[in-house]
């Protein structure tokens, strides 16, 4: 934990706690700069591996407890729980390698996601909006 003090946060996934931490610089942690549980599978492998239930199916079924949303209305699966690696044993694993002190957990009620960023992007959206202007009949 070189070149930084005092507590540091590690979010989990939108169900889990996130993590506050804090500890000294060691052998078996210098570089440790977790963001995250980090993801078991790319985002369109996971996309793939929930084809048997529709989004709406999974986001009811992995947001149970919570209030989860996502900024444009567009559930991402992506971004589910089930995306991340097992939250509990990157709590396990970072205590069994030393990697830091848990200080406190924070218990999300809520999470607000971005949403289908591949389909709602910014530039996406503007440039859908050109070409509809730029179409026969479009907008002005």
């Amino acid at each position: 934990m070189p070149d930084i003090t005092g507590p540091r946060i590690i979010p989990l996934n939108m169900a889990e706690p996130i993590l506050i931490v804090e500890g000294d610089t060691t052998a078996n942690n210098l570089g440790f700069a977790p963001h995250g549980a980090g993801r078991n599978l790319s985002r369109t492998r996971h996309k793939y591996s929930k084809a048997d239930k529709t989004r709406e199916e999974w986001f009811a079924e992995e947001t149970q407890g919570i209030d989860a949303r996502f900024f444009f209305n567009e559930i991402d699966i992506s971004e589910l729980p089930s995306a991340y690696k097992n939250a509990a044993q990157v709590k396990q694993q970072i205590t069994d390698f030393q990697l830091a002190r848990t200080v406190d957990e924070i218990r999300p009620y809520g999470c607000i996601m971005a949403g289908d960023w591949e389909k709602n992007a910014p530039w996406r959206v503007k440039k859908r909006q050109r070409a509809a202007r730029e179409e026969p009949g479009g907008e002005d």
